[in-house]
């Protein structure tokens, strides 16, 4: 066989191992959809209203750009999530539309704004006391539930490992996943200057480790803590990551982090020194070879994705750009804001990589005045899947009823069986009889 079939012949085997994989993925991506996506064509959640002796609500200032600024940061769909999913969980307080408090719990966060920055919208107590019921009182349920969510609705195993194959380099095929430590400025109630500063910002700061798959999804966060003592290697032994990570994930780490695997899989009952990939180690008066190089070289660019990540966040969400420091009279507080953001922004991905089409009623609370329906104030809810054939008979029954009723006669016989271009709804030329009336 001559070198020019070898190569087409090898072309075709790459080809029809990557069709494949896509086929797979997109297999495994619609299972993820119906099993943790069903909040698309749940419709909207009805409520009670908490003031039933008020006819109107007081209005929340600047309602509309609220609404631009939030659909044009972070789109309709994942508004919608937070709307229906996680927003309604709880009573807030405040005489205002439970829709636009939550809104207005979004354009917080998606703007960074402080407590006396919400003046214009809210008086600053009332929007304390709605922000202390979320971050706080309810801090454990929201927790767990965005945290569940974050882990299980935007990727599997096979995913990643699927997505491996289709994406990475190809010295990092067998890589799932990236982990690396998130600095974000900050002051701590209770903490020194001295005790938060990170060699990052040269500043003071909480850092929180993230780990986000080849898609750029964030999988799973850990807790928050003051940077100084809170080393990367030191917050990768806390995280339990075997409780978190398949044992055919591999991931991905930086120079700071390899001293501390031995211990890490010394504790472990799953993982293996295969589970990580990270930089070859430069040793001490020695060149790195080609090859070495080369690995590095390929290895740091494959690891710039966290940075990516870390920078979407940023655009999105200004609370974490790190412009400015935040203000933290609790650590976890701050957390439950940072697993929110990473939430709602890996779900503006998904929307945007599985091509998700926002229908009618995840744009419903871009409405003047819309308001969660209740028992007196209905809203329109979601329609299941419906074929053309359906409809063009549902088209059909219509007609005939309607010709009935107006006591026409049409001639010929609609069956199921003829084609659609020549339905009677939608065949010109009909030859029809009024009773009574010849033509």
């Amino acid at each position: 066989m001559s070198l020019f079939k070898k190569l087409l012949l090898l072309v075709n085997v790459i080809t029809i191992q990557y069709i494949n994989i896509i086929m797979d993925l997109t297999k495994h991506f619609k299972q993820l959809l119906d099993d943790h996506w069903t909040f698309l064509n749940a419709g909207w959640p009805t409520i009670t209203p908490r003031n039933n002796h008020r006819t109107v609500s007081k209005e929340i200032g600047y309602m509309p750009e609220i609404k631009e600024t939030l659909n044009r940061r972070l789109g309709p769909i994942p508004v919608y999530f937070f709307l229906v999913d996680i927003w309604p969980k709880v009573k807030y307080p405040g005489p205002y539309k439970e829709v636009e408090k939550g809104l207005l719990m979004l354009y917080h966060l998606v703007k960074g704004l402080s407590m006396e920055a919400m003046e214009p919208h809210m008086p600053k107590s009332s929007f304390h006391a709605m922000h202390s019921v979320f971050y706080k009182k309810e801090y454990t349920l929201h927790n767990k539930y965005i945290t569940n969510c974050i882990a299980t609705m935007f990727s599997t195993i096979k995913i990643r490992l699927l997505s491996a194959k289709e994406k990475n380099p190809v010295l990092f095929k067998h890589v799932t996943l990236h982990l690396d430590g998130h600095d974000t400025r900050a002051t701590y109630k209770g903490e020194s200057s001295a005790d938060m500063y990170s060699y990052k910002l040269k500043k003071s700061g909480l850092r929180t480790q993230v780990a986000m798959d080849c898609n750029g999804m964030a999988l799973f966060v850990s807790k928050s803590a003051p940077c100084k003592n809170n080393a990367d290697g030191t917050m990768l032994l806390m995280m339990k990551l075997d409780k978190r990570v398949h044992e055919m994930d591999c991931i991905a780490l930086d120079g700071g982090y390899p001293q501390f695997l031995r211990r890490l899989i010394d504790e472990s009952d799953t993982l293996r020194i295969q589970n990580f990939a990270h930089p070859y180690r430069k040793q001490k008066n020695k060149e790195l070879t080609q090859e070495e190089a080369l690995y590095n070289t390929t290895f740091g660019s494959f690891r710039s994705q966290m940075e990516s990540l870390f920078a979407d966040l940023g655009s999105t969400f200004e609370k974490h750009n790190n412009r400015t420091p935040v203000l933290v009279d609790k650590k976890q507080t701050y957390n439950l804001q940072l697993k929110l953001s990473l939430l709602l922004l890996n779900m503006k991905k998904m929307v945007a990589l599985l091509k998700i089409s926002a229908e009618p009623i995840h744009t419903a609370w871009l409405r003047e005045g819309f308001e969660y329906p209740t028992t007196e104030n209905d809203v329109e809810q979601p329609m299941g899947y419906v074929d053309v054939g359906a409809l063009v008979e549902d088209g059909n029954t219509m007609a005939q009823l309607q010709n009935e009723f107006l006591g026409l006669k049409v001639h010929g016989h609609v069956d199921e069986d003829t084609p659609m271009d020549q339905a009677v709804i939608m065949q010109p030329g009909l030859s029809i009889e009024l009773r009574g009336t010849k033509r």
